[in-house]
């Protein structure tokens, strides 16, 4: 359901990318995304008051007696005396008085944890769950920020979950706005209201509020993402190693180091997919100062054959930009003389402001684009192209919180009464979402057949449809940022931006030691996105820095390689339906109230469990695991069985990347290591995890695995649909290839658990059996893997 309050004659268009009024056309896109269902409507004979009530829910409406405020309540039918959100009376929704506007909703907060809230605005600090604080909707270029208490961040995402612990009930609510202000989740109290929660907009015309009914929290996130977008299926390389340092184009040996990149993966047998070019290949040599869109050819002499020597060892590279013109920059004036910067209200000319220049904390003066001019966003769009037509495939939008001084400054786009929007009114992050698109928009008009690999430091609602990925920007290295990044990364996730990662070892602070580097790779390799970047005095973070540890970074390296069929799926099913690929427990145990706030294990997809180490010296991880009535825990490493419910202590030295458990029936797909994604005739087989239950079981286990060439955009797709069953002390597995797309692989392989002796079955097609062209064969570690030949003639 959709509620508006406004400031008559100041509605402007949906910021993250859905129509607000009626007489717009993105209107009618909502009623025929969401029909609106036949509902009973009763209204009170003194019109004080109403009820709607459909299929499942039933809101009331009253209006208070002495000042006409109404209040909305919603009920699931299914729990008719426990509403799920109601407003607090006489106070629910209020216009802020002044200039600026602004507008408050207060709704009644029940006392205790009865009602845990989630995905609260972003990226928000450790733990995983809101109660209790307060948040500024604002983004903020947070360097070196306290993952557990620093207060805003990066991401303005104006959405949130909540599960009430005595219903099992889910509601998610979104404030369809970018305006500053601040939510309040319990923090606030005031004897006269009663216990309360509370979201404000200090500027701006208007609350804008969809609110989604669950029953289920995967139901609130599929709702939200249908409303804001669909995640963006990203190119397959992006879910390699992304290679990134500072350091690298910081160097005035810049071209060769870099060059360097491909034999260094070589020798150190590791793959790498991309390398972040950082803002260094940009620096004036003279004055040291960062020009976007320009090249420092003493760093960087032949660019060109860089890019292209790269491209030809399987490395491509995403090159960052930042959403502003220095004042000494050589197209400043003519950008400043076409109106395509952001203006002061007073004056009218482009806002001047301080702006990062050289080195670690200078600044000179300059202008943010406004991406909402037509000469500024045709100026970010020309740029952008130049990038691509040198060879590079990836953009990295960098730096774009949009720092702007001054709420009354003014963007081009205009309000429906044709007043200009404010800084404050718009939002800070209107600019990043419109920097997303028209990169987006260049990379596509540039490339209209290749997915466009777009990289964005700072988020907003809808903007995960263009772009891929994200990060928690940057952190400090230390175990503590270790720990806490994990639940920035679930919340994330539940507001659509599920291409999501951290700078492992840290970007500022101290290098990482040995221990605390291996366990942020190992706690990396599970995450959506996989890179290390850093900035530090002591030198360029890489890899193979600590050759005494190496062979277990490489180790984990080749993992997240195996893994990549998994991933690439899991993406695939977030294009589809918006869910995330790492998922906090409770999106998958709703009904378990053990795991509701558990903030440091998650879910990789619905099968893998991951509880990553990130104490100091630790050699054990602690974790209860869910339940959800029949639960069995498979730990992949080891092959032990474990009822859910049940806490654990595991065993994990520091060779070990984490306690990581199999749903009962889990099937895991994965690959060959490989030196990069799409490496002609490397991935030459798929290989399945399997986790049977134990014992002999009348259920049949499904999985899916997607397949096609990775890059192009509506390319043909091929399915690799599995079955499994277990028959008395057999394991049987079917296997079928269905789609248009050709697979490079002919080979499908069945592995058991670890200690697991079970006969195993494998047949093509969809029905169990024998197959007489079944093969064996052992892995490295001695495992029996049991094969099937995917022939051509044999596809379904």
């Amino acid at each position: 359901m959709r509620v508006n309050c406004s400031i008559p004659h100041r509605q402007s268009r949906s910021v993250s990318g859905i129509a607000r009024d009626a007489n717009d056309h993105g209107a009618g896109a909502i009623a025929a995304r969401f029909p609106c269902p036949k509902p009973e409507i009763s209204v009170a004979s003194d019109g004080a008051s109403a009820t709607i009530t459909t299929d499942s829910i039933v809101i009331s409406l009253t209006l208070s007696e002495a000042e006409k405020i109404p209040a909305l309540s919603w009920t699931p039918r299914a729990h008719p005396n426990d509403p799920f959100l109601e407003d607090l009376p006489h106070r629910a929704y209020s216009v802020l008085k002044g200039s600026a506007g602004g507008c408050r909703h207060f709704v009644k907060r029940r006392e205790g944890d009865r009602d845990l809230h989630y995905a609260g605005m972003g990226e928000r600090a450790s733990p995983i769950t809101l109660n209790g604080r307060r948040f500024r909707l604002e983004t903020m270029d947070a360097l070196g920020y306290n993952a557990e208490t620093t207060d805003p961040l990066y991401k303005l995402i104006p959405f949130y979950v909540t599960l009430d612990t005595k219903t099992r009930v889910a509601h998610g609510v979104f404030y369809d706005s970018f305006a500053e202000g601040y939510a309040d989740f319990g923090q606030e109290i005031d004897a006269f209201w009663g216990p309360y929660r509370s979201h404000t907009l200090i500027h701006g015309p208007h609350l804008d509020m969809y609110i989604f009914y669950g029953p289920s929290v995967a139901s609130v996130i599929s709702h939200y993402t249908y409303l804001t977008g669909r995640p963006r299926l990203p190119p397959k390389y992006s879910l390699g190693y992304l290679a990134s340092a500072m350091g690298y184009a910081e160097s005035e040996d810049a071209q060769r180091l870099i060059a360097e990149l491909p034999q260094q993966c070589r020798k150190w047998g590791v793959g790498c997919d991309l390398l972040h070019l950082s803002s260094g290949y940009t620096v004036d040599p003279v004055t040291g100062a960062r020009n976007v869109f320009t090249w420092n050819k003493k760093r960087f002499p032949k660019p060109d054959k860089l890019i292209h020597e790269l491209r030809s060892e399987g490395i491509r590279i995403s090159a960052n930009v930042k959403p502003w013109l220095l004042s000494q920059h050589p197209n400043y004036k003519e950008v400043h003389d076409a109106q395509g910067f952001i203006k002061d209200a007073e004056t009218s000319k482009p806002r001047v402001t301080r702006l990062w220049s050289a080195g670690n904390g200078a600044t000179a003066t300059g202008s943010y684009f406004d991406l909402s001019s037509t000469a500024g966003r045709a100026f970010w769009k020309r740029g952008v192209t130049s990038l691509l037509e040198m060879g590079i495939e990836s953009i990295w939008n960098d730096n774009n919180e949009f720092s702007l001084p001054d709420n009354t400054d003014i963007y081009a786009h205009a309000n429906i009464d044709y007043t200009p929007t404010t800084v404050g009114a718009g939002g800070r992050a209107l600019q990043t979402h419109l920097m997303a698109s028209a990169s987006h928009e260049a990379m596509t008009s540039f490339n209209p057949r290749r997915r466009a690999f777009l990289i964005t430091r700072s988020f907003a609602s809808g903007v995960q449809r263009f772009v891929s990925q994200s990060w928690s920007g940057d952190n400090y290295t230390s175990w503590h940022t270790l720990k806490h990044n994990i639940p920035m990364g679930l919340n994330a996730g539940l507001g659509g931006c599920v291409g999501y990662g951290h700078d492992i070892g840290g970007f500022v602070g101290p290098r990482p030691s040995p221990e605390l580097f291996v366990r942020w790779i190992q706690n990396g390799i599970w995450m959506p996105r996989f890179c290390v970047h850093s900035w530090k005095d002591e030198g360029v973070t890489e890899l193979w820095m600590y050759p005494e540890v190496f062979p277990i970074i490489q180790k984990a390296v080749h993992l997240r390689y195996k893994i990549l069929p998994y991933l690439y799926s899991l993406y695939h099913d977030a294009a589809l339906t918006g869910m995330p690929v790492i998922r906090p427990l409770v999106l998958e145990f709703q009904f378990d109230p053990l795991v509701q706030s558990a903030s440091f294990e998650f879910m990789l997809g619905p099968h893998l469990l991951i509880a990553s180490v990130f104490d100091e010296g630790a050699k054990h991880r602690a974790l209860r695991l869910p339940q959800d009535g029949n639960s069995l825990w498979c730990n992949i490493w080891t092959g032990e069985w474990v009822p859910g419910g049940t806490e654990v202590t595991v065993s994990c030295p520091l060779s070990m990347p984490g306690a990581v458990f199999a749903r009962r029936g889990a099937i895991v797909p994965t690959g060959p290591v490989l030196d990069y994604v799409g490496k002609p005739g490397a991935d030459h087989e798929r290989v399945l995890w399997v986790f049977p239950p134990p014992s002999a079981s009348s259920e049949v286990f499904q999985g899916q695995v997607y397949e096609d060439d990775g890059e192009t955009v509506n390319a043909p797709l091929s399915k690799l649909n599995i079955k499994m069953r277990v028959h008395g002390n057999v394991v049987e597995v079917c296997v079928s290839l269905v789609g248009d797309y050709q697979v490079e692989y002919e080979w499908v392989w069945v592995l058991l658990p670890v200690g697991d002796s079970r006969r195993v079955v494998v047949a093509v097609g969809d029905t169990f059996g024998p197959d007489e062209t079944a093969q064996t064969r052992s892995d490295s570690e001695g495992r029996l893997g049991h094969g099937i030949q995917l022939h051509s003639n044999r596809k379904i």
